[in-house]
């Protein structure tokens, strides 16, 4: 599994098979003051999974860190599995769109961050980005 698009977003939603994002591919979060909390964040994904990945269990983990590369206390664990396609021609990977809500995060300084993703402890992507307080 690889990701074509991994990226911010204030809301995002899959339906039909498509993904669907409002106010997405920032990589700045401003704040009055701090610490902050962000009421919710999205992350919206695109995967490609292989032939070999379809029908098993693809267990992935996404991370906060901070810039110094230490976790900032946000988590999330997901479970992809991917049915046999009826449509595409053997050997076709499969287009996987994924969203992942976060809510009330905590930033308690102003700094760079990244959401990474990693599956099997092999990182697949990393969406970073900076808070910054306004003055």
């Amino acid at each position: 599994m690889r990701f074509t698009t991994a990226m911010l977003a204030d809301s995002a939603q899959v339906q039909n098979g498509k993904l669907y994002v409002l106010g997405g591919g920032f990589n700045v979060i401003r704040a009055k003051t701090l610490p902050t909390v962000h009421a919710q964040l999205f992350l919206a994904l695109v995967a490609e999974v292989e032939p070999e990945e379809r029908q098993r269990d693809l267990d992935f983990i996404i991370k906060l860190m901070d810039e110094d590369g230490h976790e900032a206390g946000v988590e999330a664990r997901g479970k992809l599995r991917v049915g046999l396609p009826t449509n595409l021609p053997p050997g076709e990977m499969s287009v996987v769109p994924l969203v992942t809500p976060f809510h009330n995060i905590s930033f308690e300084k102003a700094k760079g961050y990244s959401f990474v993703v990693s599956m099997d402890d092999r990182e697949l992507t990393r969406i970073r980005f900076r808070v910054t307080v306004d003055s």
